[in-house]
């Protein structure tokens, strides 16, 4: 799913980060798919757009959505890395795969340091970090990310994420050196008003297929129907 960077809400998000004068941002979510990766990107296009200098930073080694092109040198400091999915490109640093990288990235002292050495070459950072309820010994834990930040984004996937799970990821951001700056819900499953009435017409057997699919056609053609509930 991709989200365009001057969406009213990444714009929100980008006020907020700004006013608060926020140059690093975590982003993470409860679950894998729950559209950290949508999130974390069209943020750091609304920052490009800004005219900052950002980098891109995949910690998501449960599932990594960029590979390293290996088209510039200074690797620490940022390299052209894609994006797997949509073929996007940003300056950024691709998830670990040494070891001992992985391992020193875990502790948030360590990882603070690191964040400040590439802000000292980049106005922004963004970093996409894996899952905070998938919890293994290979991952980076995203509560140790969000302690190296200035802020974190939580994203939730509406209709998917349970109470339970949000409150479980929301004990383990909470820590004095964490600054959750709010959460963001994604609706990306959520059905248009047209596709419920749709749904719910299609269930009335006893009235003739055409008919059935001339109201349908008239209401997937009707932009209001059409906006998510």
């Amino acid at each position: 799913m991709t989200i365009s960077a001057t969406h009213a809400e990444v714009e929100q998000l980008y006020l907020a980060s700004e006013l608060n004068g926020q140059k690093s941002i975590c982003v993470t979510a409860c679950h894998s798919g729950d559209g950290v990766t949508s999130v974390a990107t069209a943020l750091a296009e609304r920052f490009l757009l800004a005219g900052h200098s950002t980098l891109y930073v995949d910690l998501n080694l449960y599932n990594p959505a960029f590979k390293d092109l290996n088209m510039l040198e200074d690797s620490q400091q940022g390299q052209l890395i894609e994006h797997v999915e949509s073929h996007r490109m940003f300056i950024g640093v691709p998830a670990p795969q040494v070891a001992s990288t992985q391992l020193a990235y875990k502790d948030p002292t360590t990882l603070q340091k690191v964040v400040n050495k590439w802000l000292e070459k980049y106005d922004r950072v963004i970093i996409d970090t894996s899952p905070l309820l998938n919890i293994n010994k290979g991952n980076i834990p995203a509560q140790s990310v969000a302690s190296a930040c200035d802020s974190t984004l939580m994203v939730v996937a509406y209709g998917e994420t349970s109470t339970h799970h949000l409150e479980q990821a929301k004990k383990l951001l909470d820590a004095q050196s964490i600054n959750l700056m709010g959460s963001v819900m994604n609706m990306k499953q959520t059905p248009s008003f047209a596709q419920e009435l749709v749904r719910q017409i299609n269930r009335m057997k006893f009235l003739p297929t055409k008919l059935r699919d001339s109201l349908a056609n008239k209401l997937y053609q009707n932009e209001f129907l059409n906006l998510p509930m």
